[in-house]
């Protein structure tokens, strides 16, 4: 086991910086030495999580990339796209390990970036050395990975759901639905009238129709696992719920299949993965099972009417979609146990 690592948290204000500091503060290996926000500065990280960050003494500060360097030695990006490359680039450049739970290294194509995020890649020759930060299918580059790109949590459902079916050719890649409800804490901690409980409350809705920026991240990573390129038929709702996530994936069966024999074919897949559960054939998943965890649930069902599968995911979208698998990234980065700060 690694010994302490000094931690600092670069926009620890946001949703998925409070959960990243409820959950660091009680990481064993951690010595938080740095936690920045531009918003609260000055304020004491108690006044900003009460009880649920007791052993943090820190003040949250307004620190540039080059003050804040000198710092900590492993730094999490909890920042949005864009801003989170320009501390990115320096920090490397420093020799620091820099965890980013933007969108800002997921995409490999730097044109993708272009066309979904409206802007030009800030630092394109970073791109190839980012290692996608989900341990269940990248634990071995993780553990010497200098950049670490966490996945988004819509990704996080969609990929964890249909892994075991493109790598055992279940089904036909170009057939493939995604659904997914996601909770308002997804959208970021923002004065906007959509997000208010008023619009909210007792109210779903569909969004980003055809055009959500989680697209080619879902479909880079599925063609990886596919070993051909696979497009997507993706569509997110917003439901009323403050956090959590449910997926449901369908994509018609390359051959019939028994249901015991996908329901097998998946256990294996993750038998060795405590955080991605496969569920017997009498459960499927809920968001209030996963609440607060890393865990994403998953279910399988070979639909032999429609000759289709039926997949499903539950997880928390800031638990294993944003911070809390950023730090099972970390665990495996310097060799503690996945589960460390994290059960």
């Amino acid at each position: 086991m690694a010994g302490k690592q000094k931690v600092a948290v670069i926009g620890a204000s946001g949703y998925t910086g409070e959960e990243l500091l409820r959950a660091l503060s009680r990481h064993p290996g951690v010595a938080l030495t740095a936690v920045t926000s531009r918003q609260y500065a000055g304020k004491t990280v108690n006044e900003l999580l009460g009880a649920q960050a007791l052993t943090v003494s820190l003040t949250l500060e307004n620190l540039d990339p080059a003050t804040v360097s000198d710092r900590a030695e492993v730094f999490f990006l909890a920042l949005p796209h864009g801003a989170a490359a320009e501390y990115a680039v320096p920090l490397l450049q420093a020799g620091k390990v820099v965890i980013d739970l933007s969108a800002d290294f997921r995409l490999k194509n730097a044109a993708q970036y272009r066309e979904y995020y409206q802007a030009e890649h800030p630092a394109p020759l970073l791109l190839k050395e980012a290692v996608y930060g989900l341990p269940e299918l990248y634990r071995e580059a993780l553990k010497t990975a200098r950049l670490i790109a966490c996945p988004g949590c819509y990704p996080t459902s969609t990929i964890l759901a249909l892994a075991p079916a493109l790598r055992y050719k279940l089904i036909r890649p170009e057939t493939i639905v995604v659904n997914s409800l996601s909770g308002v804490s997804g959208a970021g901690k923002k004065a906007d009238v959509l997000y208010s409980f008023a619009e909210r409350d007792e109210n779903m809705m569909p969004y980003s129709v055809t055009r959500h920026r989680h697209i080619p991240e879902i479909e880079q990573e599925l063609s990886n696992l596919s070993g051909e390129a696979v497009a997507v038929s993706f569509t997110p709702h917003l439901v009323p719920l403050t956090r959590g996530m449910l997926t449901t994936v369908t994509a018609e069966l390359a051959r019939p299949r028994a249901p015991e024999e996908v329901q097998r074919i998946y256990e294996e897949f993750y038998r060795q993965e405590l955080f991605v559960p496969v569920l017997p054939p009498d459960r499927l998943p809920e968001s209030k099972r996963v609440l607060r965890t890393n865990a994403c649930e998953v279910a399988v069902r070979a639909d032999r009417r429609t000759g289709r599968l039926l997949l499903f995911s539950a997880q928390d979208n800031l638990g294993k979609g944003a911070a809390l698998q950023a730090l099972q990234a970390f665990n495996v980065r310097f060799g503690y146990p996945e589960t460390t700060g994290l059960l």
